[in-house]
């Protein structure tokens, strides 16, 4: 005896396993979908790996001729940070002015195309023009993210004592320092002495190590600033034989060995630590800080703010590696310069990028000095040589 199954029971039953049909092929095309945006996502974030077939070309941007110091190092890197990032070689721009500003423009101008990939090499001075507050400046060196740095501070020499004496204040003397310009490299010399209560005075003309030597021992500027190059010690030994002492050190702490005959001043926060241990100008010092750090800069490579962090990631790699080779630290050593990558890279760079309050403090300080520096007449020829 068959068993009827009513039609509204049957009719139940195939509505149900159509509703589980159609569950399942939701959830599965769901599923699919979610799993391609989030691979979609993952692309965008993270990007695909370079490859050495990839034929996408990297730009690095020099900041400067083949002549200058970020040029020379450009050469010596790009092979390299080329090598071991696993593609083709780097197409090199290189871009006019001593300063690295027009480079750092054109680096900021490349990063506003979506299809841009460019890198920058880029020396301090470009950044101390940006904390300055030049008119030429288009771009925000703090959106940058360093990979690796070349850095060499500086030694300040002269006939100056750093005391602030009662004679000296009622004499109201200035100290007259030899700089190419007084926005140059040699603007922290300046605010150091400044904060010393020493009232210093800019002297321009001198670009080079010898025409600041020569300008002070012919007694036109009281200070100059020299870099910590291979030639410091022979430079000393013929000023200290002049009675012309070094006075101290930008910025705070050399990251550079030195040989063990030469005898450093103090860095320059001890100096003012001891003479002016209360009456230290707000902020000013993290000023000075920052664009002795800046100064020292002689490049760093940069990578935009929005790169991947996956491709960050490889190029400090590919940084290290290339800054723990010994042919690069050899060439390093040799120019009185330190290579750094990695935290230590991150440190230097971070070090030249000064807090709000110090920024402000320092551009307050160079309004006022800079319409009175400017107002002064160009530096004086040297008077002619002895006859022999």
């Amino acid at each position: 005896m068959s068993t009827l199954i009513p039609a509204s029971s049957m009719m139940r039953r195939h509505h149900g396993l159509t509703l589980s049909r159609r569950l399942f092929l939701g959830g599965a095309l769901g599923s699919m979908a979610a799993a391609a945006t989030a691979r979609a996502a993952d692309d965008i974030l993270v990007g695909p790996a370079p490859t050495a077939t990839s034929d996408q070309t990297t730009k690095l941007i020099v900041a400067g001729s083949a002549e200058t110091p970020c040029g020379t190092w450009a050469t010596r890197l790009a092979p390299d940070m080329a090598k071991e990032l696993e593609q083709p070689p780097f197409d090199l721009t290189f871009t006019t002015g001593w300063d690295g500003v027009t480079g750092a423009n054109l680096f900021d101008a490349q990063e506003q195309l979506s299809s841009a990939s460019s890198t920058l090499l880029v020396p301090g001075t470009a950044l101390m023009a940006a904390m300055a507050g030049d008119s030429r400046v288009h771009y925000a060196y703090q959106r940058w993210l360093p990979v690796l740095t070349i850095c060499q501070p500086c030694v300040v020499v002269g006939h100056v004592s750093l005391h602030r004496s009662l004679g000296i204040i009622l004499s109201g003397k200035t100290t007259r320092v030899a700089v190419s310009t007084p926005t140059g490299p040699e603007l922290p010399t300046l605010l150091a002495f400044d904060l010393l209560a020493l009232r210093p005075l800019p002297v321009s003309g001198y670009a080079t190590p010898d025409a600041a030597m020569a300008a002070l021992t012919g007694g036109l500027v009281d200070a100059i600033q020299l870099p910590m190059d291979a030639a410091l010690k022979e430079r000393l030994d013929a000023l200290g034989a002049k009675g012309l002492i070094p006075l101290f050190l930008n910025p705070a702490a050399p990251p550079m060995p030195t040989p063990a005959d030469l005898v450093l001043p103090p860095p320059f926060p001890t100096i003012l630590l001891q003479e002016r241990r209360a009456s230290t100008p707000a902020f000013l010092p993290q000023a000075w800080q920052a664009i002795a750090s800046a100064a020292s800069l002689k490049a760093a490579l940069v990578l935009p703010l929005l790169t991947p962090p996956a491709k960050v990631a490889r190029w400090r790699h590919a940084a290290e590696t290339c800054a723990a080779r010994l042919n690069l630290q050899q060439i390093a050593l040799a120019n009185g310069q330190t290579v750094l990558s990695g935290t230590k890279c991150i440190a230097s760079y971070g070090m030249a990028t000064p807090d709000v309050n110090a920024g402000m403090a320092f551009r307050r300080w160079l309004a006022l000095n800079l319409p009175r520096w400017k107002s002064l007449p160009p530096a004086q020829p040297l008077p002619p040589a002895p006859a022999q």
